[in-house]
């Protein structure tokens, strides 16, 4: 059964027994964790990236108005506040030596290093995004998609495999792209738009 614990946040989280807050935080914690260690690999900025998102998140869950897209929201959350710490260290002037390593420059100053940590954060979040509205279309749209941008397969090769001609496999191509377009600017919206 999966968990559930987002659904939480449809109460007060004072009014929560400590039992209740202590779970919805660890739950929350571990959610975030994962993909902010996967992305900063710096488990103190992790710490306070999520202890902050969490503050904001109990502060809004009355924007939460479908709470079966809970976890998206702490997501979006949860992304806002990484993106907001790496703008907030850049405007800082400071970096600690793990981020000068990382980014293999040893001139750069302090704000290139924030600078290329943030679009390395960017580019992976799009990348994530993007994986997430492929998997949303439907199987024939993704196969074509996998198929000739993934496997780099041509026209004729993926319409010998599929047994259709390289007419339709254009045209399901087009409409492939043009509705992958459409869910991938909603969900970049969405995360813009918290």
């Amino acid at each position: 059964m999966e968990e559930r614990w987002w659904l939480l946040f449809e109460s007060e989280f004072d009014a929560l027994s400590y039992d209740l807050q202590r779970y919805l935080y660890d739950s929350f914690f571990r959610f975030a964790y994962k993909e902010i260690i996967y992305l900063l690999e710096d488990h103190a900025l992790a710490e306070d990236i999520i202890q902050e998102a969490f503050l904001k998140a109990t502060a809004k869950r009355h924007q939460l108005k479908n709470v079966a897209s809970g976890k998206q929201w702490v997501r979006r959350i949860v992304r806002n506040q990484m993106l907001d710490s790496i703008k907030s260290k850049k405007n800082r002037h400071w970096t600690n030596l793990e981020d000068v390593y990382k980014v293999n420059v040893k001139d750069s100053s302090p704000l290139e290093v924030a600078a290329s940590i943030e679009n390395n954060v960017e580019d992976v979040l799009r990348n994530q995004m993007l994986h997430e509205a492929i998997m949303e279309l439907k199987e024939e749209y993704r196969t074509l998609l996998i198929k000739y941008y993934m496997e780099e397969k041509p026209y004729k090769e993926i319409a010998l495999e599929l047994g259709i001609s390289e007419q339709v496999i254009a045209q399901r191509l087009f409409r492939a792209r043009k509705k992958l377009l459409s869910q991938f600017s909603r969900k970049w919206v969405d995360k813009d738009g918290e």
